[in-house]
């Protein structure tokens, strides 16, 4: 598997920058408890995945990490490696809180099959029906979207960047009927694109058919009977707890921490923070056909049709024969046996939940770093362990690899990095606010004779890069490792005036008032 099938909140381009701050070992490797060893006499040792982790983690200088096994409904390794914020001593163990990103994917569609369960909604059951505030700009797939559609990412739409809930201010509610703007980019169930809204969106669907909302029920639904004690839908949680990781980033090639930003309003799509002890117990009900401790669930008709796949995935993974997504989750082979997973990314954290269901066995990394591949390392040394037979050194292999690329992108950006030239207007020009149906506005303010763009609740300042080309440096650090320095570019109309601005690929309109 390689990390183009590893899907977050984050566009994949940004797993392939630099690492270039060395993180010691003396940060050293710390557990709160012993490991445990399966007791079926044939179970492979687990003593020698402390050393490899703990090499893993420095060549990628991932901060910290927490790693738990599940095998045959117990857990049978639980260890935390490095710490919580660089700098500081507090130490990573299996009960710190992370973010886990779009790993709440899985979430949504167990809180939906427990709705199919409930006869309360249908897999094939029209969304518009359940809730008619869903609209998109096609009419066709407004009235034939499914939630099976919604969760197996084959609408044909999403948004470009993600800038409908970063930087937007908008709340689901808002997400969803701005959605309407949208345009396709592929057809209808034509191919996998995915999607972060549409689960914002399956999310949604709880409140509507239930009148209990998507937190809530998470919460009581899951969380609850699963003694899923350190978990949450929202950063507000995270206030005042202790034994929380910090973000981190890689900020002008340094590795930097920052708060965690709120991502509430993704809600469904990708906005629970959870320890990897907690994470266990999700995967032992997983594994368990949907029941826990003797309680069911959900039904194993449901937790088997979030397990199928309903979608190709484009590409061949780097190990295996198939690619699918299901109902939140991405369903590859490995050494011939059948993986469920899903992978999660959001500013500074890194996740992953993956099982071999024919093996009982089920895996949970949780990082507070991002861009790395650590999480995908540590998983196949660990199904190289259980499966026995020769174990290959992933992360030494995927290092290489991304050090390899990121060499050669360095290379292709400086042959062809040219001095900036100045703007083809006076910065003053430039001012304004440009609004877009689908995002909301973007103002553009002179301030002690510079530009600065301004969302409702992302910042930037823009520096000059060629004509009408400009260069936006967000203010925040969690935005800026992820989307680094954004391209910006503004069109003059026929009468010599900006008429637009681009934000990336996305287009905002000069306000009409605003042309003078």
């Amino acid at each position: 598997m390689t990390s183009k099938f590893r899907m977050g909140l984050l566009s994949l381009g940004a797993f392939s920058a630099a690492l270039v701050l060395q993180i010691p070992q003396a940060a050293g490797q710390t557990t709160d408890e012993a490991t445990t060893q399966p007791s079926d006499a044939q179970s492979p040792s687990l003593a020698e995945l402390d050393a490899y982790i703990e090499k893993a983690r420095a060549e990628w200088q991932v901060p910290g990490a927490a790693v738990v096994i599940v095998k045959d409904d117990k857990i049978v390794y639980a260890k935390g490696f490095g710490v919580r914020e660089i700098g500081k001593p507090g130490k990573i163990d299996p009960d710190t809180v992370f973010a886990i990103g779009s790993a709440s994917k899985a979430f949504t569609g167990a809180t939906l099959a427990m709705l199919v369960d409930e006869k309360k909604i249908a897999w094939d059951g029209v969304v518009h029906d359940y809730m008619p505030a869903f609209e998109l700009s096609d009419p066709y797939v407004t009235n034939h979207a499914t939630v099976r559609d919604l969760l197996a990412h084959r609408t044909g739409f999403k948004s470009g960047y993600g800038w409908l809930w970063t930087g937007s201010g908008f709340d689901r509610d808002e997400i969803i009927s701005h959605m309407r703007f949208q345009k396709n980019l592929s057809g209808f169930r034509d191919r996998f694109l995915y999607a972060n809204e549409m689960f914002t969106v399956a999310g949604e669907i709880v409140p509507a058919v239930t009148g209990t909302s998507w937190d809530d029920f998470v919460t009581t639904r899951l969380f609850t009977p699963l003694n899923m004690t350190r978990s949450s839908t929202s950063i507000t949680k995270l206030k005042g707890m202790q034994n929380v990781a910090s973000p981190h980033g890689m900020v002008d090639d340094k590795l930097v921490t920052f708060p965690y930003r709120n991502v509430d309003n993704v809600g469904g799509a990708g906005s629970i923070n959870a320890s990897a002890r907690d994470m266990a117990q999700w995967v032992r009900m997983q594994l368990n056909d949907g029941t826990y401790e003797g309680k069911e669930l959900i039904s194993k008709a449901a937790i088997d049709e979030t397990h199928s796949g309903q979608t190709i995935l484009t590409g061949r993974p780097m190990e295996g024969d198939f690619s699918e997504y299901g109902l939140g989750w991405m369903i590859h082979d490995y050494r011939g046996k059948k993986l469920v997973e899903h992978g999660g990314a959001v500013d500074g954290m890194r996740a992953g939940v993956a099982m071999m269901p024919e093996e009982k066995l089920g895996i949970v990394v949780l990082t507070n770093m991002l861009p790395h591949e650590l999480v995908t390392a540590i998983e196949l040394r660990i199904y190289d362990t259980f499966l026995g037979g020769e174990s290959t050194d992933w992360s030494a292999k995927m290092k290489a690899e991304a050090d390899t690329a990121k060499a050669e992108s360095d290379q292709r950006a400086a042959a062809s990095a040219k001095p900036p030239l100045p703007p083809t207007l006076p910065l003053a020009a430039y001012a304004g606010t440009y609004t877009s149906e689908l995002y909301g506005n973007v103002d553009v303010a002179m301030k002690n004779g510079a530009l600065y763009l301004k969302r409702p609740t992302a910042e930037a300042t823009l520096t000059p890069d060629s004509a009408n080309l400009f260069k936006a440096r967000w203010t925040s650090k969690s935005i800026l490792s992820v989307f680094g320095e954004t391209p910006i570019g503004f069109t003059i109309g026929p009468a010599g005036d900006v008429v637009s601005l681009d934000l990336g690929p996305d287009r905002f309109d000069r306000e009409v008032e605003e042309k003078k």
